[in-house]
């Protein structure tokens, strides 16, 4: 069976797959496919380098979220085609905006901070005046970057009327104080990670120190609800727990698998990988009773059926 791994150029978790998934004996074919080297042709067609990859079996995407919509019609394509996906179309639409990004979260049925969202800037700073301290989101940003933490109001505005001069969408969230807490899913696994950030700095991806932990039932439980929701085999979820409640934050289908690994000890591209050929088998029986189906309609009935 034959795997493409699509991800940026000189990506080092796309190596790292690239590299596990040449000692797994199921997979006799694989390639590294640079996303900025892809092209789609017309409605059925994924070019690399003059060859069309819709032949493959497999395929993991591990690329970010601003490669939509191009992101989002190379998985429509490849999953029609019968491809097995890392991670379903919908990942790439819900994940095109966190304000789609809040509505997986309300599908998964997990907790998140109160969101705003506004087109006028008077509209805006009427929100703020609820708090005393809010979070700025940049729409089509995520992994802890494009964030702006307000504690004043007079400068909140301020970043209001500028995001507004500069036509940039975003959002605006309640501030969750509370401990950083990391999920990587993948397959039926879930690792995580407690961060520790930086003295003054507000953004989880800017972190003192990461030491892996076995999560709780309860925290299992939220990751694989919000993994299954966006249809991914592999995501990172990025909670705030605060006493005993925990908010989804955020959500990453690019994750820096080689830190889960050096933390965790666990081989996860391995782990993806074997997901990936038990996604196939569970498929294929899918597909074949669907077969079934369809064939049963068109085939005569038994002689005691007529009767």
């Amino acid at each position: 069976m034959k795997l493409c791994i699509i991800a940026n150029k000189d990506n080092k978790v796309a190596l790292y797959l690239y590299e596990e998934a040449k000692k797994i004996k199921e997979i006799s074919n694989n390639i590294l496919v640079s996303i900025e080297k892809l092209y789609i042709e017309g409605n059925e067609k994924i070019v690399y380098r003059d060859k069309d990859i819709t032949d493959y079996d497999f395929c993991i995407l591990h690329i970010p979220c601003n490669t939509f919509p191009l992101s989002y019609l190379t998985t429509c394509i490849l999953n029609n085609k019968k491809v097995i996906l890392s991670h379903e179309p919908r990942a790439f639409f819900y994940l095109s905006s966190r304000v789609l990004m809040i509505k997986a979260f309300e599908r998964a049925k997990v907790n998140y901070p109160k969101t705003y969202l506004a087109m006028a800037p008077e509209v805006s700073k009427n929100i703020v005046n609820k708090f005393d301290k809010l979070v700025f989101k940049l729409a089509d940003v995520h992994g802890g970057k494009g964030i702006v933490v307000v504690k004043e109001k007079s400068t909140a505005n301020g970043v209001i009327d500028a995001m507004h001069t500069s036509s940039r969408s975003f959002c605006m969230q309640e501030v969750i104080e509370g401990e950083v807490i990391k999920l990587l899913i993948v397959g039926e696994e879930v690792i995580g990670i407690k961060e520790v950030p930086k003295p003054g700095e507000d953004r989880s991806n800017i972190a003192q120190s990461r030491r892996y932990f076995r999560p709780s039932d309860k925290l299992i439980k939220i990751g694989r609800k919000v993994a299954k929701e966006i249809g991914a085999l592999c995501c990172e979820v990025d909670i705030i727990e605060k006493g005993d409640k925990y908010y989804t934050i955020d959500i990453s289908i690019n994750p820096n698998l080689l830190m889960y690994r050096d933390l965790s000890g666990k081989n996860v591209a391995n782990i993806l990988l074997r997901s990936l050929l038990e996604k196939k088998e569970k498929m294929k029986a899918i597909w074949e009773r669907k077969l079934w189906k369809k064939l049963s309609r068109l085939l005569p009935l038994p002689i005691q059926e007529r009767v």
